[in-house]
């Protein structure tokens, strides 16, 4: 049984093995894996498919992202347990949960 560190339970729907996503943005939401977290200038984080911005939009400055973001990461998220961009725009680092995204989890 498979377990989603995401969203912490076995076997989640949302977040079945997809191709590896490597550093660098692509234009299809299906090249991101189901764990990885987005991080836009502005300090929100979003999942992949938020529907805010389609998948070209993310490239640095404007976003960085987290491929494999510790178990977690998500619901810990807030000014007190910043997310700090591992790809993009390495710089950035996410204080607040996309509400949008977090309804739909």
């Amino acid at each position: 049984m498979r377990y989603c560190e995401r969203h912490e339970l076995h076997n989640c729907a949302d977040c079945a093995p997809r191709t590896p996503r490597g550093g660098v943005a692509g234009g299809d939401w299906n090249e991101w894996p189901g764990t990885a977290i987005i991080i836009h200038s502005g300090g929100k984080a979003h999942f992949p498919g938020c529907s805010h911005f389609s998948p070209a939009d993310v490239r640095p400055p404007v976003y960085g992202w987290v491929l494999a973001p510790s178990p977690g990461a998500w619901r810990r998220l807030a000014p007190s347990h910043p997310l700090h961009a591992t790809h993009g725009n390495r710089e950035l680092v996410a204080v607040s949960r996309c509400m949008t995204c977090d309804g739909t989890r």
